[in-house]
């Protein structure tokens, strides 16, 4: 069983995505905007009132969730990194204000304390527990004191991972995945030293969690 994704799966995957000619993949670029919004509603209510935040994304595909926080926020500054080329260019076509990079989760180009809320999204599932857990510690780096720390995962214990993901086998469009369940993600992120871990399970399938990174 493979503990990262294989080479070249999501720049193939963000290509097929962003075409407007695969069925599929339009119907999940609609499910992806429901989804991001919620993701967005609920770090916004926990950020609360942030005058100028800068915000991070990681992991960026699309960086749909990070263009509806930047409304919420009315952000001065968004960063979106992923590993892929191809979501790099696609998140500067659709949002061309974005500064995106091409970049490494587990070595951002960013120095200490240098953003007021870094997340990622349905990115750490992917790989094995001690660099999902790398990358979260990366992600606190870069967060300034104060700041909020965020990640969505799959929800092991969600119908939709245990029917709806099952029942695609060898199909799932994703690569492989490895869900968390709620208390292992709460234990994660108490043991990275953050603050206020909280979780929210977003439409009975994903888990959000948030959390601060101490003063």
């Amino acid at each position: 069983m493979s503990l990262q994704p294989a080479p070249g799966l999501w720049d193939t995957f963000w290509a097929e995505h962003a075409s407007p000619s695969n069925l599929f993949h339009r119907l999940l670029w609609l499910v992806r905007f429901l989804f991001s919004s919620a993701y967005a509603r609920k770090m916004a209510q926990f950020v609360g009132p942030l005058p100028s935040a800068s915000l991070l994304e990681i992991g960026c595909g699309s960086a749909r969730t990070l263009h509806y926080l930047e409304k919420r926020l009315h952000a001065r500054q968004c960063l979106a990194f992923d590993l892929s080329p191809q979501a790099v260019r696609l998140t500067h076509t659709i949002s061309p204000h974005f500064q995106v990079a091409v970049a490494n989760a587990l070595r951002l180009p960013l120095p200490n304390d240098s953003v007021d809320v870094s997340f990622s999204i349905g990115l750490i599932e992917h790989f094995s527990r001690e660099t999902a857990r790398e990358m979260m510690r990366e992600k606190v780096r870069v967060t300034c004191p104060g700041g909020v720390v965020a990640v969505m995962v799959p929800w092991k214990n969600s119908v939709y991972n245990l029917i709806v993901r099952r029942a695609f086998g060898k199909a799932w469009p994703f690569g492989e995945e490895y869900p968390f369940r709620r208390g292992e993600l709460t234990i994660m992120m108490n043991q990275l030293g953050l603050d206020d871990v909280t979780m929210f399970v977003i439409y009975g399938s994903t888990l959000l969690g948030v959390a601060r990174k101490p003063k």
